[in-house]
């Protein structure tokens, strides 16, 4: 058996489109200085870059702070939860602005409760770039939400810019429960097999709401 690692993650540039009423991403260049390289290797520069962003653009996890003020802050994401054994909803091409049931996610009750950690994934990544990506995307219900509360997960991944639309019933449903939400995951029909080792790791940004991650899967190949 070999392993290998697909990237869930968006690219972060000036082209990544942030969600409507965040900031763009901005990369600036503050300095590309010829630099002295040792005799026998190529020309080349001292770099370095400035970037701005909000922390909710491209493939991103929210914190509990997103939403409640006594909540955990990103920085405090228990690392335990960002890196170990997920499982995979596969749910087809779900239709714009169609709702996630508990019904889907009910045959995967085993796995879930033994992972805690469960991705769903939508389809809606081949909108990524379109003007109804960040309109007509599939929301988990409320119902759904209650019952991921139920069966003690501590992580939700999908391939959507959010869970829900106002007024967030799975937002106040995960983060008041201390579950980690990860939104825009990207390549999740790439990993083709149901359960898979899950890591997405936040920045450590101090005292804020969200940070941008950079999510993978690793798959085992026979």
């Amino acid at each position: 058996m070999t392993q290998q690692i697909i990237d869930l993650s968006y690219p972060l540039d000036a082209t990544t489109p942030p969600f409507p009423g965040d900031p763009p991403v901005e990369i600036h260049i503050q300095a590309a200085i010829p630099a002295d390289h040792p005799p026998g290797t190529p020309a080349g520069s001292l770099n370095v870059s400035r970037l701005h962003t909000g922390l909710h653009v491209g493939t991103h996890m929210d914190a509990p702070f997103h939403f409640y003020n006594q909540g955990y802050t990103i920085e405090h994401a228990p690392l335990t939860r960002c890196v170990g054994p997920a499982v995979l909803v596969d749910l087809g091409r779900k239709a714009a602005k169609a709702e996630i049931t508990p019904d889907e996610i009910l045959p995967q009750q085993a796995m879930i409760v033994e992972t805690r950690r469960i991705i769903l994934s939508t389809g809606w990544a081949s909108h990524w770039g379109q003007a109804d990506y960040f309109t007509d995307f599939p929301v988990i219900s409320a119902a759904a939400a209650q019952l991921l509360v139920a069966w003690g997960v501590t992580l939700v991944g999908i391939d959507t810019p959010s869970v829900d639309t106002y007024p967030y019933p799975v937002h106040f449903a995960l983060l008041g429960n201390s579950i980690l939400i990860v939104e825009n995951l990207t390549n999740l029909d790439r990993i083709q097999q149901t359960q898979f080792e899950f890591i997405a790791l936040p920045l450590k940004i101090t005292a804020r709401d969200a940070s941008p991650v950079r999510a993978v899967a690793i798959v085992q190949k026979g």
